[in-house]
Parts: C-alpha cells; structure tokens; sequence
C-alpha cells in the first residue's frame, strides 16, 4: 500500500459568523493568508541540585491562540469588521435643497455620493441678497463627493448654498462604532498539494482587533490585515473536544 503524505499547499474559502448579533456563515471574499498561532507562557523549575545549573521541570501554559488573516476584498462588512463599525446600505434617491457652507476653492461634500450621469443644481444664498443660480465652470467644478467652489464674486467665504442632485446606492461604514462583536471562522479549504483533499478548519470563538492597515492609496491591490485571537468556547464540552479550534484533513 502507497504511503500517504502530507505536503501542504492551502487554498480556499474562509466563512464567517457574527455570533454577537447572529445570522449564518457568510463567505468573505478572497484572502492571501490565514494563520493559527499558539503563544505560551513557561513556569520554570531551576535544577539546585548540581553546580551546573539547569532546569529540573517546567510548565507550559496556552496563554493566547492568534487568529491572522489577509482579506483581498474590502466588502463593507469585511471593512466594518476591521474597524469595528456598522453597516448602513443607503439607496440612491433624489436629494433636494441640502445645505452647506461654501468657501472659494473648497471642497463641499455631498451627504451623499452624487450619481455623476445625473445633473447637480446649486443655488447661491447671499446674506441678504437675492438667491444665485450657479453655474457649473463659473461657480463650481463637480467631483466625486460634491463640488469644489471656483474663485467668483459671488463666492463669498461662508456664503450659504443649496444642493439637489440624485445619489448612488452606496454603503455606509460609520467606524469605531462598537467594542468589536465575536465570530466563528470556517475555513474550507482543500491541500493542493495533494490532489485537492479537503481540509476544514473551524475557530469556534474568535475576537479581532481593529485593523492596523487601511491603505486607500496605493499602487498596489487593497489588503485588509486582521489580527485575533481565538477564545475558549464554553459551551463545547466533552472528553477530548477542544474549546478553542479543531482541524479536519481528509
């Protein structure tokens, strides 16, 4: 009988599961890594028996288990999770007569992302004086948040301006929102080192910190690092069965 082997070569699909606020395991795009690691603390008992010193026992103790992963798709709920935020999905609609404060040269932006194949209508309220129809080029060049104001007589810094445009469906991640939720992780995964054989990997309890890199400018693919750790998980009892993770290889 051929002896199996176990090279390992990991790809895959992580599922995640919000076990703060419920629901099922949700994939979470594409990621480049995933990795479990186990930090130990040694209680260390010196051999005084002997001139030469030494160590006559020790103890290991688990004292954290780390979760890392590399998430490749900034979904809003991937990016929620990395900065602990909530998730608001915004339909487009048609936004009349909002109001902001306006300076020459500055950038107003919109509440909402304005539709930029839809017309933007910008109304100028002097203090006092009669409203001004802008115009776009004259008074203001559009942009991808809102307008920037141009350098205009009626551009006065502070001056009052109305708004009505139509805005995208977008989603809204308000950050730091919320004192991180937990999840449970499956990775299902396969060895492609050996013909595919699957392997699943499941954290029961798992905890992230708030992501320690965002990059939204780069020439590089957006990555979003996650840092964990995985806590013990109660309610799994019995002889032999783990609190923490377990690992099925076929």
């Amino acid at each position: 009988m051929a002896q199996k082997t176990y090279s390992y070569l990991g790809k895959g699909m992580i599922y995640m599961r919000n076990r703060t606020k419920g629901g099922g395991l949700m994939p979470v795009g594409n990621c480049s890594s995933l990795q479990l690691a186990v930090e130990t603390n040694t209680i260390t008992q010196p051999d005084y028996t002997s001139p030469g010193g030494g160590n006559a026992n020790e103890i290991q103790r688990a004292s954290n288990v780390g979760l890392n992963m590399t998430m490749l798709e900034l979904r809003p709920e991937n990016l929620a999770m990395a900065v602990r935020g909530n998730v608001q999905s915004v339909a487009g609609a048609t936004v009349p007569e909002e109001t902001h404060t306006a300076y020459p040269g500055a950038l107003v932006p919109f509440d909402h992302i304005p539709n930029p194949d839809e017309p933007v209508t910008v109304t100028i309220k002097p203090d006092g004086g009669p409203d001004i129809p802008a115009e776009a080029g004259t008074h203001f060049d559009r942009t991808r948040a809102g307008i920037v104001m141009l350098t205009h007589e009626a551009v006065t810094p502070g001056v009052k301006i109305e708004v009505s445009y139509k805005s995208l469906n977008s989603d809204i991640i308000e950050a730091m929102t919320n004192a991180g939720d937990e999840y449970e992780l499956v990775f299902d995964g396969l060895n492609e080192a050996e013909s595919g054989r699957p392997v699943v990997v499941t954290a029961h309890r798992v905890k992230y910190s708030p992501t320690s890199g965002l990059d939204f400018i780069s020439d590089e693919f957006g990555e979003l690092p996650l840092e964990g750790s995985v806590l013990s998980d109660p309610g799994i009892t019995g002889a032999g069965l783990s609190q923490f993770f377990k690992v099925a290889i076929a």
